[in-house]
């Protein structure tokens, strides 16, 4: 996807996503920092815009100089999109791991916990940084352990606008089956302010 689509689906997600804040919030009342106005989720988007497909990129790039050791072009299209996900997935649990684990990781990942008030913008507020350090870590073991097709790449890109529905203030969770897959109320208790919550429950998709 062109920047310019990334960011008008983005835009169009958040903006989906603000009346269902309203109408079945997880926490009502919440501080004016909410950032749920329209201009403010479109500046919050726009900082992060041109980072936000950078992982499809990289893989695309290493792909076309003939990294990718394991190629999913060979399995069907079902099979491919799970092993590149849950690869991708690991990847981020690791690095979140490591950003509440070593200090200065922590100093740049600390601006995402400072919202007092989770919505569906939140999902986007990091420290510009971060990006480039996955693109030389995580992105990058991906990018040299699989050689993925633009099928697989596109619905890995569209799956992650998921993290803005988990970063939302809505009361929405799967009960039993939260080990699943993550959810707002499950991601909600990691940004909560008891401390036996802040670190763990490390998923970005996948909680197991």
């Amino acid at each position: 996807m062109s920047p310019l689509v990334t960011l008008l689906l983005l835009c169009l997600a958040v903006l989906a996503l603000l009346p269902f804040e309203r109408l079945w919030p997880a926490r009502t009342g919440q501080p004016p920092e909410r950032a749920s106005t329209a201009t403010a989720v479109l500046l919050t988007l726009l900082a992060q815009i041109a980072l936000s497909s950078l992982s499809v990129f990289e893989t695309a790039l290493i792909n076309a100089g003939g990294g990718g050791l394991v190629d999913l072009r060979a399995l069907p299209f079902w099979l491919g999109l799970p092993l590149y996900l849950v690869a991708a997935d690991f990847g981020e649990y690791l690095f979140h791991r490591a950003q509440h684990a070593i200090p200065w990781l922590w100093e740049m990942h600390s601006l995402h916990h400072s919202d007092r008030a989770l919505h569906a913008a939140s999902a986007m507020r990091h420290f510009w940084l971060e990006p480039f350090i996955k693109s030389v870590t995580i992105w990058l073991a991906v990018a040299l352990l699989f050689r993925a097709d633009a099928a697989i790449l596109t619905a890995y890109a569209l799956i992650g606008f998921w993290n803005l529905i988990t970063h939302a203030n809505l009361r929405l969770g799967f009960g039993p089956a939260c080990w699943l897959w993550n959810s707002p109320q499950y991601h909600r208790l990691h940004h909560g302010v008891d401390p036996q919550h802040h670190n763990a429950n490390f998923a970005a998709l996948l909680p197991i």
